[in-house]
């Protein structure tokens, strides 16, 4: 069976060395000489065989398959290098200066976040000293106020460009590396008076389409569906949009592993597949009308895929079913399984190899290939007679062939585990389904009366239950394991073991079992060095949470803690291991652990210095505090100065400059990240 698979499906020949390509050019970065150099290399090893008479090309064989992958791995090297827009000339970001303008258009209309108006535009000129060049590339623009601005509008702006950066905390999530892969490397924060719009409107007909329809159903679903909750959940059933999405509802869903219903996956676009599918099944089944069947289901898929956003799982349920409907209704030829998902990974990745490092697209198709390869062995163990029964037990070996393959990807990037996956998934999956039609049909008929008052308050009914129930599940106790870390080396010795279990089990590989025990006692090995580590671990920690002062100490699986009311501690400690005793004096804020001081300042130095200095090792400002900083020096012998998150730009470019004319030693946690010495 696998051999003929292997033959059968050529992209699944082809995917593992693109992929292999894609990521030696994102460590590895070669030039792109050096790619065009190992192309050529491979491509006259492919071509050269066929010069030859037919026995020695018969004996090469293997060495011109071996060059076809290589030329394969080259094109994912040279992929990922012309995807970085950083290697094109015309990039704004080799151009920016400080007092530089841009001429950006808007890719989107401006939304709402908690304390500004965000809006990703494309810059299309850069102007200097009455200098005009053309430029490309993406920014994050941030309004302070509320903009009257839409799609495809030009702007000018004015405001300081600054790069997008993570916030350097331990374990926190990198905003910097994901908008990196986005090709997003600059924000800009615009206050009135810092942008201009300019004459005409840039956006596509096509663009503004879109956005019509997909104001019409927020619109509509706003109206009849009043309740905030309630229409938070179906905007984001229907078409992705999570802006209005209670944070509650996202964790409880999360925390059962139902989040798939709500954020916009291959799941929604397999269930408008098969509704048409049914829908047009009256038509008679004449070639003309076949295609023109497969036409409408091929444009209705790729609509509804770029109105919620286009993400990577919805564009491969996309790919895979345009493949499907083209085979069979277009050319009448059903396609092999494999080989349709194989080639649905190959054309992304080709279309963006930055999708390989995308959350939704690893989990899709793994989730399709752990369906595809382990349902029907499942569904096998259990021959239900009753109609009813039967239909339950086909949800729950779904539920379970789906998460064989995820659940290693699931503890790498979320470090939990739903351990009610399955019950929540019964409740929650035919539930949205008929939520999701109904939304379907009230955007549909919105503009009929009485019918959408009664669907507006069905689908808030139905939304409401649904929500309860999760918020139920989600309250019983053991129903999310947490703190759950593996690192990449880990996560790789799990997906070693799930896989020679399956050749042990589904294909009868007896030796699939010593091997998965082998690899578990690898797996256990590294989990041990890793927690060794972690028992030596001793840190000094300055968060850097915006507007807000944080400190940790850290040893082993103790902690202490300092910060302001308005931050949690849970969100960056984790709450085993018990207190950590560490000298602590709240006149001055004098921190001292494993033989280091801090001092935190948040008021100025008052009266003059005393005869003999006081040693400190780092000296934190924070909440903006009156600090002469050339006075420090009278007070303290101190080795470096650090400025936290909780004071205003202007007071750290204040403090920046002074440490600059001195010179002083000084570290701006908002624009380096958050300090960490490790002790």
């Amino acid at each position: 069976m696998p051999v003929n698979l292997w033959k059968s499906a050529p992209f699944l020949r082809l995917l593992p060395p693109l992929i292999a390509g894609i990521i030696l050019g994102m460590y590895v970065q070669p030039s792109i000489t050096m790619i065009m150099t190992l192309f050529v290399l491979c491509g006259t090893a492919v071509l050269l065989p066929v010069m030859l008479p037919i026995v020695p090309r018969f004996a090469l064989r293997s060495i011109q398959g071996a060059a076809l992958l290589g030329c394969t791995g080259c094109l994912g090297m040279g992929l990922f290098y012309t995807a970085d827009i950083r290697h094109t000339s015309q990039w704004f970001g080799h151009h920016l200066k400080d007092s530089s303008r841009l001429a950006v258009t808007l890719l989107e209309t401006p939304f709402r976040r908690t304390r500004s108006w965000k809006a990703e535009a494309e810059v299309t000129a850069i102007l200097e000293k009455g200098e005009v060049k053309p430029a490309s590339g993406k920014i994050l623009l941030y309004f302070r106020d509320t903009p009257a601005l839409r799609y495809g509008d030009r702007l000018m702006t004015s405001a300081v460009v600054q790069r997008i950066r993570g916030t350097g905390n331990p374990g926190a999530f990198d905003y910097g590396k994901y908008c990196s892969y986005r090709n997003i490397f600059h924000q800009a924060f615009l206050r009135s008076g810092q942008w201009r719009a300019l004459p005409g409107n840039e956006g596509n007909l096509a663009g503004r389409s879109l956005i019509r329809i997909r104001d019409h159903c927020l619109e509509s679903l706003k109206t009849f569906v009043p309740q905030r909750e309630e229409y938070g959940v179906a905007q984001a059933l229907l078409i992705g949009y999570r802006e209005e999405l209670d944070r509650d509802i996202v964790q409880a869903y999360t925390n059962t592993g139902v989040v798939h219903i709500i954020a916009i996956s291959g799941l929604h676009l397999g269930l408008i597949y098969i509704t048409l599918l049914q829908l047009l099944q009256w038509l008679p089944k004449k070639r003309w009308i076949n295609i023109c069947k497969a036409l409408l289901l091929i444009g209705v898929l790729w609509v509804f895929s770029l109105l919620t956003g286009a993400s990577a799982s919805v564009l491969r349920s996309a790919v895979m079913f345009t493949v499907i409907a083209t085979g069979q209704l277009m050319i009448d030829r059903h396609s092999n399984t494999w080989n349709t998902l194989a080639a649905a990974a190959f054309l992304l990745l080709c279309y963006n190899p930055y999708f390989l490092v995308d959350v939704g697209f690893q989990l899709s198709f793994l989730a399709v290939g752990g369906i595809l390869l382990c349902y029907r062995p499942l569904y096998d163990l259990w021959l239900i007679r009753n109609k009813w029964l039967d239909k339950l037990w086909q949800m729950v070996a779904v539920s379970l062939a789906a998460q064989i393959f995820t659940w290693p990807v699931c503890l790498l990037y979320f470090h939990q585990f739903p351990n009610l996956f399955l019950l929540a998934n019964i409740i929650a999956v035919p539930l949205s389904t008929l939520l999701l039609y109904g939304a379907i049909l009230l955007v549909s008929l919105a503009a009929v009366p009485v019918v959408n008052i009664l669907l507006g308050k069905l689908l808030g009914w139905g939304i409401l239950l649904m929500n309860t129930l999760i918020l139920q599940i989600d309250r019983i106790p053991g129903a999310v394991t947490d703190g759950i870390q593996v690192d990449l080396g880990q996560t790789v010795c799990l997906y070693g073991v799930t896989i020679l279990l399956c050749a042990w089990l589904l294909m009868k590989w007896k030796r699939g079992c010593h091997w998965a025990l082998a690899m578990s006692v690898v797996f256990v090995g590294l989990h041990t060095l890793q927690e060794v580590q972690a028992m030596r671990c001793r840190q000094l920690i300055v968060y850097n949470i915006p507007g807000s002062s944080a400190i940790a100490c850290i040893s082993g699986a103790r902690s202490a803690w300092w910060g302001d009311s308005t931050v949690r501690r849970e969100q960056y400690l984790s709450a085993r291991g018990g207190a950590l005793p560490v000298s602590y004096r709240r006149e001055g804020e004098l921190i001292c652990f494993e033989g280091k001081r801090l001092l935190r300042l948040t008021r100025g130095l008052r009266g003059e210095g005393p005869p003999e200095r006081l040693k400190i090792n780092y000296i934190l400002l924070s909440h903006n505090s009156k600090v002469d900083i050339s006075r420090l020096q009278e007070f303290f012998i101190y080795d470096m100065l650090i400025f936290d998150a909780s004071s205003t730009p202007f007071q750290l470019r204040k403090w920046k400059n002074a440490c600059n004319k001195l010179p002083l030693r000084c570290f701006s946690v908002p624009d380096e990240g958050a300090f960490v010495v490790n002790l």
